[in-house]
């Protein structure tokens, strides 16, 4: 109940006479509190036109960007139409207390599928990243849990249902998963 899945529309500049186009994107978010406040990657809600946050019981809400940082490639998107009682915060870890071989689960919307859940480990620990403006992002996660396009900004849990990473990365040759997913430590 607290992971969403979350669509964008975004206005890109186009050339000849449609001078505007529009892309579609998604992506996957959690609750963090009762305010409305959900956690995502940066990289799935900039630029963002209309930001629409689904619900698992259906609800489709509108979202907007509060706070974004690129270096990082994380976000907080809020969503106002939502009874505090019908949000369910999610719980943060330690990632500090992470281990390689330790199971996970990553929840997410690869490919516009919501509440996809994946199973794995904690692979390696203490991975580097760039973030959107070639920052590096240390101590990152790397998990064999598959991870897919539309699975930025979601969860990685462990076995307790707490939150130890957000999804930012993967290494593929393809578009796929390919075993290498990077979440930035919770």
């Amino acid at each position: 109940l607290s992971v969403v899945s979350i669509n964008v529309i975004a206005r890109q500049a186009g050339y000849g006479y449609f001078s505007d186009q529009y892309a579609s994107g998604t992506g996957t978010g959690f609750v963090i509190d009762t305010q409305g406040h959900i956690v995502t990657n940066y990289h799935v809600v900039e630029g963002a036109n209309r930001i629409e946050v689904n619900f698992f019981d259906g609800r489709i809400v509108r979202g907007e960007l509060v706070a974004g940082d690129r270096d990082s490639d994380i976000a907080v998107i809020r969503v106002s139409d939502v009874p505090a009682d019908m949000l369910v915060p999610i719980t943060f870890g330690d990632s500090n207390a992470l281990f390689i071989g330790r199971e996970v689960v990553a929840i997410g919307s690869p490919f516009n599928q919501p509440w996809t859940m994946t199973t794995g480990i904690i692979s390696a620990l203490n991975r580097s990243i760039r973030g959107l403006n070639n920052y590096s992002i240390g101590s990152v996660i790397q998990t064999d849990a598959a991870i897919n396009p539309g699975n930025s900004g979601g969860p990685l849990l462990n076995l307790q249902g707490q939150v130890n990473g957000v999804h930012s990365q993967i290494i593929r040759r393809t578009s796929n998963n390919s075993g290498i997913g990077l979440p930035i430590p919770s």
